[in-house]
């Protein structure tokens, strides 16, 4: 008969050898042919504005090599791997194991790269810009990668490819802010809140800016001359809510955010502190979600006392592009005339903002 000892032993050394076992993080590894004796190659992340240095890999003799990140990819991140006169971009997501092979004397221009399909479809589209010459075709040819992309990064790496010296896509000229718009209303729809979407909707703005399609004043709408812009959806009893019927009968908070944020319930608790506080006044607040899951919207939304409406991935970018929508919480006060007046980023000032209009 075993000894609880040694039942409690090998459980111990059953759960450590699974545990060790576990995945823990991205990897890449693969062949490069071609390379210097003793050549590295630079790996560098991106943090929406600027490259920066992960780590060096020094392949072994034959230029095998591979690399392992001690923790998963918090979301779609584009990673780099460099030698001098080349880098080839890739794409990982949680604990992808991305492949590569490739030439040191075409490094960036001719490889191939596996493991996922989204790190497929990196390869195809750089195969893409280094086979096609025309620039018009490679345009229409990358352009069908945006608009079919339903991961935001794929979409991303398209849209910022260039042709030699010249951006394929350039958010200026007619054609290119169609595609970064289209590029950034993928971000909106499936992934709200990576700020990867709103840099390539401040380019799209900025692109109708340059094309006289708006004045700069119109990018931001804290008191549009048009007046409200409504928003009908349905709450999470299946009844229609249109902002526009509650406009005009007392201030109003138009509240954007998504349950599935950690800072979540603290954001709620302001804005039920200010609700309980202020209701006498008319106070009513019309809150919009962008969650991924309908369910857990659902759920999170049951016990709430406002009106509380869902924006699904189907809906996609319009109220983020017409609000100017670029971070999660964000609050509007509607005045009783049902006027947009002020647009509150920081949670612990929309009391003072809304004290104005009671």
């Amino acid at each position: 008969m075993k000894t609880l000892s040694t039942i409690c032993a090998a459980s111990l050394a059953a759960l450590l050898t699974v545990s060790c076992s576990e995945p823990k993080g991205w990897s890449v590894s693969g062949k490069v042919d071609g390379l210097a004796e003793g050549q590295k190659m630079i790996l560098e992340a991106n943090n929406g504005n600027s490259w920066y240095l992960v780590d060096s890999i020094a392949p072994a003799a034959d230029g095998s090599f591979s690399y392992k990140s001690p923790v998963p990819a918090a979301h779609g991140e584009i990673m780099r791997l460099s030698i001098p006169g080349g880098s080839i971009f890739f794409p990982v997501d949680s604990v992808d194991a991305i492949t590569l092979t490739a030439d040191a004397a075409s490094f960036g221009t001719a490889h191939r790269l596996g493991g996922t399909s989204l790190a497929e479809r990196f390869s195809a589209i750089d195969s893409l810009v280094a086979n096609t010459s025309d620039l018009d075709e490679l345009q229409k040819k990358l352009a069908g990668f945006v608009t079919t992309d339903t991961t935001g990064t794929v979409a991303y790496y398209a849209v910022s490819k260039s042709k030699g010296s010249r951006p394929v896509f350039n958010p200026n000229d007619a054609a290119g802010n169609r595609i970064y718009g289209a590029a950034a209303q993928v971000y909106a729809t499936y992934r709200p809140l990576d700020p990867r979407g709103a840099l390539l909707k401040k380019a799209f703005f900025e692109g109708r800016v340059a094309l006289g399609k708006f004045t700069p004043a119109q990018t931001v709408i804290e008191a549009p001359e048009a007046g409200l812009i409504d928003i009908e959806r349905y709450d999470n009893k299946g009844t229609s809510r249109k902002l526009s019927d509650i406009a005009g009968k007392g201030p109003v908070l138009l509240s954007f955010t998504t349950y599935e944020d950690a800072n979540s319930p603290a954001y709620n608790a302001i804005l039920y502190d200010l609700y309980k506080k202020y209701r006498a006044n008319g106070l009513e607040i019309y809150q919009l979600a962008f969650d991924s899951n309908e369910v857990s919207w659902k759920e999170a939304a049951r016990y709430l006392p406002w009106i509380t409406v869902w924006n699904a991935p189907t809906d996609g970018a319009g109220i983020v592009m017409q609000y100017n929508i670029d971070s999660l919480p964000l609050t509007y006060v509607i005045d009783r005339q049902g006027d947009l007046v002020e647009r509150v980023t920081d949670p612990n000032k929309i009391e003072k903002a809304l004290s104005k209009h009671l």
